[in-house]
């Protein structure tokens, strides 16, 4: 059937491989679009009279990979900072506003508020002494003159005694310890991404049939840019992780990508 016409639309399911050991690293099962790119440069000689082009030489072939998942994953996150994520108790900064009950956040119908004695219940234990925690009037909130004096303010737990912010809503800025099962990813300047394996399916429709066809892509030395972007709005579409590739030319067989249909 080598004239027969095949249409592409379905998006790839991504696997890649670990370069020294060919175990899997990742699977991708939620990629939006994946896409692939090859480009060449060309040089010319020419000559004569209108100095037209003579002979074409083609030069300097790149391919691309360009992946873009509709979710993240602490695996994606580790793949892009080329950091391994860390677990553990990590130091979380608050910015209190509302009432907490067992960790969960009450609401805006139930605004922070110290009782009479100037008793205030924080969501979570404070991992600093008393002195270190900023309380502000609600309506004054980051404002240096309206901090609330902390000299002899108390902490037990998680109740914080400011006498002089006694029937006031506040706000109130502190640290505590999370739980022991946080992820930590680190992005800095000296790791980046690394290279792999690549192995993508996905089906072509067969024009004629109408029936879809196996079609593997395999690309065997893709380095993976450290290039991150995450959106956060408050309307639209859910952000989208992007990621950007560079197909490097296989050192045993001189191949940049395989495709094959099955």
């Amino acid at each position: 059937m080598s004239n027969a016409k095949f249409g592409a639309k379905e998006v790839m399911d991504v696997v890649l491989y670990d370069m020294e050991t060919d175990k899997p690293v990742i699977q991708f099962d939620s990629l939006k679009t994946s896409s692939i790119s090859v480009t060449s440069e060309k040089v010319y000689a020419r000559g004569g009279k209108g100095n037209p082009k003579l002979i074409t030489w083609e030069i300097n072939k790149e391919a691309t990979l360009t992946i873009e998942d509709a979710l993240i994953s602490p695996k994606s996150m580790e793949l892009i900072s080329g950091i391994a994520r860390k677990v553990g108790v990590q130091t979380i900064r608050m910015r209190q506003v509302t009432e907490y009950e067992n960790g969960e956040n009450k609401g805006k119908l139930y605004p922070l508020k110290a009782d009479g004695d100037g008793k205030i219940t924080l969501g979570f234990k404070p991992n600093t002494t008393v002195d270190k925690i900023l309380v502000y009037p609600y309506d004054s909130d980051c404002e240096e003159s309206a901090l609330f004096d902390m000299t002899g303010a108390t902490l037990n737990d998680k109740e914080l005694t400011v006498a002089a912010a006694a029937n006031m809503r506040v706000v109130v800025y502190y640290d505590y310890d999370s739980d022991a099962t946080a992820e930590t990813y680190v992005i800095d300047a000296e790791h980046f991404s690394g290279t792999y394996k690549l192995v993508g399916d996905t089906v072509l429709r067969n024009q004629q049939t109408g029936k879809d066809e196996a079609f593997q892509v395999t690309i065997p030395n893709l380095k993976f840019t450290s290039n991150l972007e995450l959106g956060f709005a408050a309307e639209g579409d859910p952000s989208t992780t992007t990621f950007e590739c560079e197909v490097m030319r296989d050192t045993d067989t001189g191949a940049m990508i395989q495709m094959v249909k099955y």
